[in-house]
């Protein structure tokens, strides 16, 4: 009878153990809804095989890491298909978790369709970017560019609604020790998160670090992969590497750059130690991204979006000898032109007309007016620096996000990196 009872109560504590370690709650924004059965029909054998390639069960991100599926259900051999579409919640663009049945089409290596969900209308188009990998760029209305990537996945799984615990994101994730900071006990290295892209063929390559703007509040732990960006430099040779700096994203320690040096008014008078705090994280990242398989030695490209694009300039004023080439999107450290025009005054004289550089403004960036950006350049030059300056027109929305159009940036930046490359091979 004591071993009767010993076993239903062992049974009864496994499974209430089995009971608590279900979630009550769940994140909001990683479900990701379905439709109850999907209408799935194998490409017959006239779909040229390029087409029929799309067929079946994708996963991914967008955004950086919202959660969305996409299954081509039937695909005909003029190229078009039916598809289904969906994704999750997000808060950070305001979207309410959604599917779609529609049409697509299929031509030149491109699937494409249209959607209207709740809060907007959307284009999305969808490429290959490896045998099992698609690259995503979705155009939203009345105004926005996002992209992702998915992977396949089993079609069986999905369609009982198995869906993963961790999604596969872009590129690949890893920790980076810091060369001077540590954890409070002093035991070792902070580390900070940062996404590497690595280009096709076994190298040697040069290296591109992308460096991201300024968040606030709980926003500063997301993490942006700049997969835009990193696309672009991947496709044209280079080994990427996207940092989170400290206190960002999944790296650790805590974000000092917005600690500003004030008058007794509260007033700024100095941002000296939060950019110094940038530089040794950036210093940080290119030590790591230099010992990467396959990268080439020697100097590095800097890219960056407002804040990081600053950072960029200014390490390059720095150390002028580390750095290839400069590409600054929006860049910036804070719109308060009295105290950081000076700044970009120093990394002119530091830089002078040792590194190239590429500054992309909008005129209609909501934190920097043209004025502010003409005289960031001014000081630069007059200081001794040298840059190609471009003030681009009609950006959607805020010109500050110039970043997420390369179709508007691209073949000026292209431009600039064959120039790199011409002063690389001379």
């Amino acid at each position: 009878m004591r071993n009767f009872l010993t076993i239903i109560a062992v049974v009864f504590m496994s499974s209430t153990h089995v009971v608590q370690a279900q979630p009550v709650t769940v994140d909001p924004e990683s479900v990701v809804p379905l439709p109850d059965k999907f209408d799935i029909e194998l490409p017959a054998p006239d779909v040229p095989p390029e087409v029929a390639r799309f067929h079946g069960a994708w996963i991914g991100t967008w955004g950086d890491d919202n959660r969305h599926v996409l299954v081509v259900e039937r695909i005909r051999p003029d190229g078009h298909a039916n598809v289904v579409f969906a994704h999750a919640d997000s808060a950070y663009y305001n979207m309410y978790r959604e599917w779609f049945r529609g049409e697509a089409t299929i031509a030149d290596g491109v699937l494409t369709f249209h959607a209207t969900f709740t809060v907007a209308s959307v284009t999305l188009r969808f490429v290959f970017d490896g045998p099992d990998r698609l690259y995503e760029t979705a155009t939203y209305r009345p105004e926005g560019v996002r992209s992702g990537t998915l992977v396949r996945t089993d079609l069986a799984r999905l369609s009982k609604h198995d869906l993963p615990i961790e999604w596969p994101g872009p590129g690949e994730r890893v920790s980076i020790p810091h060369l001077t900071v540590r954890t409070p006990d002093g035991a070792r290295p902070i580390m900070l998160e940062a996404t590497v892209y690595r280009p096709a063929g076994s190298g040697p390559v040069p290296l591109a670090i992308v460096s991201h703007g300024a968040d606030a509040g709980r926003n500063q732990l997301r993490t942006w992969s700049a997969l835009t960006e990193a696309h672009w430099l991947r496709d044209r040779g280079f080994a990427v590497l996207v940092l989170m700096r400290r206190g960002r994203g999944k790296s650790e320690g805590i974000n000092g750059e917005e600690n500003f040096g004030r008058d007794h008014e509260g007033s700024l008078v100095d941002l000296s130690a939060g950019i110094a705090e940038a530089v040794e994280d950036l210093a940080s990242a290119i030590a790591y991204g230099r010992k990467l398989p396959n990268v080439r030695p020697g100097p590095v490209l800097l890219v960056g979006q407002s804040r990081g694009g600053y950072l960029a300039l200014h390490y390059a004023g720095l150390k002028p000898g580390e750095v290839m080439g400069v590409v600054s999107f929006s860049g910036g450290w804070y719109p308060y032109a009295p105290v950081t025009t000076p700044d970009f005054a120093k990394a002119g004289r530091g830089a002078t007309n040792k590194v190239p550089q590429l500054w992309l403004y909008a005129d209609n960036d909501r934190l920097y007016d043209e004025a502010m950006i003409r005289g960031y350049y001014q000081a630069f030059v007059a200081a001794g620096g040298s840059a190609r300056f471009e003030l681009l027109h009609g950006i959607p929305g805020d010109g500050h996000l110039l970043r997420l159009y390369p179709d508007r940036w691209r073949p000026i930046a292209d431009q600039f990196l064959a120039t790199l490359e011409l002063q690389r091979r001379f």
